[in-house]
């Protein structure tokens, strides 16, 4: 189950105070019962990504914004990130506090994955959120994002350009693009941010080095014991999320990464009412949509783990119903 952690999903009920909502009533209106759950210790202190979805669109439409994720994605506080929070903000520079984003970002929610690219002068940061996120959800995390740095670095930082997945109006299109101070654009691939690279050196006022060391070693205990409490399923995806390519990626290889034997892994993943092969596959489809256009179909077969680039188009066809060529055309 995707989920966050208590304080992040608070911090948007603290908002909804500042507004005149109560917050008792608005849990009582979206069903929400977690709380007594974590306070009976039946389940640990993290929230569902269904209820954090409920929240966030029921305020958007008892409030009428359609931009609220943009609106509580500004009102973020380091403290709102836990731990995470912190650790950025003792970090030494902006590729620091990126570093420790991507490897922690599951302790403040673990409903997508973060993913960092340097090309040439531009760096970005893309988020490849969950299906079941919600467009609100999508719009606070972008904005949250840019937030914070502004908060540490420079108020008037501005990025390169933002895209985001969802449609928006023009209004709200030039809403974002007044904050943000660099183009919007909307109904893109993927949800990203570009910068210029030059931003990575810059030093955070609040540079501590002997508290990031403290807090980091925090950051790996809180680490383990989240992935502890993963279900099998939940722990092989991450495996094969943090890969760069699926080359060589097979059950027995991904087995002994988890201290299990093939047929245990496979046990596991059957008692879940899955399989590796299910989970091998679905990886291979969500990084068809990074791969293609931007390498040779002959690259992306090696890239997802194929022998070669027949056994690829074959697959492809079986899962798209069309080659690779006439996707990418009609793309």
């Amino acid at each position: 189950m995707k989920t966050l952690a208590d304080h992040y999903f608070s911090s948007s009920l603290d908002y909804l105070e500042t507004l005149g909502l109560d917050s008792q009533r608005v849990l009582s209106a979206i069903k929400f019962n977690e709380y007594h759950n974590i306070k009976t210790q039946q389940l640990s202190p993290r929230i569902s990504l269904d209820s954090y979805n409920s929240l966030l669109d029921y305020a958007q439409h008892t409030l009428n914004e359609p931009l609220f994720g943009f609106k509580l994605g500004q009102q973020i506080r380091t403290a709102d990130f836990g731990v995470l929070g912190y650790l950025i903000e003792s970090s030494h520079n902006l590729e620091s506090a990126i570093a420790s984003l991507l490897t922690y970002d599951s302790l403040v929610a673990d409903i997508g994955k973060a993913e960092f690219e340097k090309q040439d002068d531009i760096a970005l940061i893309r988020w490849l959120p969950d299906t079941s996120c919600s467009p609100q959800v999508i719009l606070r995390n972008m904005t949250a994002w840019v937030s914070v740095i502004r908060q540490l670095l420079n108020p008037k930082l501005s990025p390169s350009s933002i895209s985001l997945s969802q449609p928006l109006s023009e209004t709200d299109k030039k809403t974002l693009t007044a904050w943000f101070h660099c183009p919007i654009e909307i109904n893109a691939k993927f949800n990203q941010i570009e910068f210029p690279i030059s931003y990575l050196g810059l030093p955070f006022k609040t540079d501590n080095t002997q508290i990031h060391q403290a807090l980091k070693q925090v950051s790996d205990l809180q680490l383990s014991r989240f992935k502890s409490k993963q279900s099998v399923t939940e722990k092989v995806n991450h495996l094969l999320l943090a890969k760069n390519d699926l080359y060589d990626c097979n059950l027995l290889r991904t087995a002994s990464a988890l201290n299990l034997t093939a047929r245990t892994l496979q046990r596991h993943l059957k008692r879940e009412n899955t399989a590796f092969s299910s989970l091998f596959e679905t990886e291979r489809k969500r990084r068809i949509r990074l791969y293609i256009g931007k390498y040779p179909f002959s690259i992306i077969a090696i890239k997802l783990g194929f022998s070669d680039q027949s056994s690829f188009n074959r697959a492809f066809k079986r899962w798209y119903d069309c080659s690779p060529l006439f996707y990418l055309k009609k793309q």
